[in-house]
């Protein structure tokens, strides 16, 4: 009779524990709401999910894997609410990468694996243009995943065209909408890195209703192998190019520069009367003495009809090698700044090195960070504007300047949380934020400066 009253509270207890498991509730599964649905990679995207629990810390995750197979990662955590739903638009984390309101917080707030063996830990690797970059976004509760959705954002839209240029000695790619109408024109020059440099700005461009030109000016193919004694003939000529070409809306053709390529970019429009418009990105208002394979100083940077023009000399004085030396060997970033600007004071009067900015025919915008550590782009911005400015340029010309960024200001959404901010200036945070409003200030500017052209009788 025991072991008989003993096997039905087993019984019974078995059947009232599977009741129990059968009537708990399950696992709320998020659903995912993203728009633009095939988001640019400089679209600030609306990214919400509904259907959490409500009233609790949800934690949400982002990862994308870089070019070199490197991945990056943030998180931070929200409150669901009294409706269950996390708007990454309208709701500021209770803690994690960032803080406020940021939609696109968790893209630039992203930092990379700690893998010393492989990867780059200063940069987002990108090394083909033209593939997506994936992120994926994933809510979880107390270390249970609620659901997960993978974003694909790409530098270029759809349909666009583009081709390799190596024609009339030219080297670079041409971009186009794709829709067969003629668009106004932008030529991209990168900085010292040589080669393309800046093909992200040409493809959004390109993106966004513009033929674009990246024109590299050495570093590639059949151009000179560093930044020395390159003629300005070349850019002239390449904009001739790009102007004859059946994509192309006679009546607006600008330039963007960015470092040297705004150096570049300033001095050749000042010269060809063909350039309406110039968008410099961490500029320079003189010329600065070009560089050698080994970026040692390399005499003229810049020639014009065959003759150098005269450049500031960069000499590196003692402290500086000794610096440089020091840090190379602890293998921590070396700040260029302070050698621009001691060679900005031994120099004095710099009348005869400076871009004659007044001459270009059309507006200018300056774009700078003010804690730029390649060299002070935003003092020599500042000395840019003074200059227009002085001379009465007819323009609407337009100088931004932003706190907590460096000489690296980004068009996209990029993660800014490497490590090569001490190489190049800035903070994350003042990064993302100079980017969040200088490239829509780009586009604004061009497409306000072509359609003044297209309007004008």
């Amino acid at each position: 009779m025991m072991k008989h009253t003993t096997i039905q509270y087993g019984c019974l207890l078995a059947f009232l524990l599977g009741a129990a498991i059968a009537g708990a509730s399950p696992v709320p599964r998020a659903t995912f709401a993203v728009s633009p649905a095939q988001p640019l990679m400089d679209d600030r995207l609306a990214i919400s999910m509904s259907g959490l629990p409500p009233n609790r810390l949800i934690t949400v995750k982002a990862q994308s894997k870089a070019q070199d197979q490197h991945w990056w990662r943030s998180e931070a955590v929200f409150n669901s609410g009294p409706q269950g739903v996390v708007d990454l638009q309208t709701q500021a984390p209770v803690s994690g990468a960032y803080q406020g309101v940021d939609g696109m917080g968790l893209f630039w707030s992203m930092q990379p694996d700690p893998d010393t063996k492989s990867g780059d830990h200063a940069f987002f690797a990108v090394t083909d243009w033209f593939q997506p970059i994936a992120t994926e976004i994933e809510a979880s509760i107390a270390g249970q995943s609620l659901g997960s959705t993978v974003i694909e954002r790409r530098f270029a839209k759809p349909g666009l065209r583009c081709t390799a240029i190596a024609e009339a000695g030219l080297s670079g790619f041409l971009c186009d909408p794709g829709d067969g109408r003629r668009h106004p024109g932008v030529m991209v020059l990168g900085g010292s890195e040589g080669g393309l440099g800046e093909p992200d700005a040409a493809l959004l461009l390109a993106s966004h209703g513009f033929t674009t030109l990246s024109l590299a000016y050495f570093g590639a193919k059949g151009l000179p192998a560093t930044l020395q004694n390159i003629p300005l003939e070349y850019f002239v000529q390449a904009l001739a190019w790009l102007r004859a070409r059946p994509e192309i809306d006679l009546r607006f053709v600008g330039v963007l520069g960015a470092s040297r390529g705004a150096e570049a970019a300033l001095q050749f429009a000042a010269i060809d009367p063909d350039v309406n418009a110039v968008v410099a990105r961490s500029p320079s208002y003189i010329r600065w003495e070009g560089a050698t394979a080994r970026q040692l100083p390399g005499g003229p940077a810049w020639t014009w009809h065959g003759q150098p023009l005269a450049y500031a000399p960069i000499h590196i004085p003692i402290w500086f090698g000794v610096r440089f030396a020091w840090d190379s060997l602890w293998r921590e970033p070396v700040p260029y700044t302070p050698l621009f600007l001691h060679n900005l004071q031994a120099l004095g009067d710099t009348a005869r090195f400076e871009i004659p900015v007044e001459n270009i025919h059309g507006p200018v915008l300056l774009l700078s960070g003010k804690d730029d550590q390649k060299w002070p782009s935003s003092m020599m911005a500042t000395r840019l504007m003074e200059r227009l400015r002085q001379h009465r340029h007819p323009y609407a010309d337009r100088q931004l300047s932003y706190a907590g960024a460096g000489h690296w200001i980004p068009y996209e959404y990029l993660p800014t949380a490497g490590s090569g901010h001490g190489m190049i200036g800035g903070t994350p945070v003042g990064t993302a934020r100079a980017q969040a409003d200088s490239w829509p200030m780009i586009l604004q500017f061009f497409t306000q400066s072509a359609e003044l052209k297209q309007n004008r009788p």
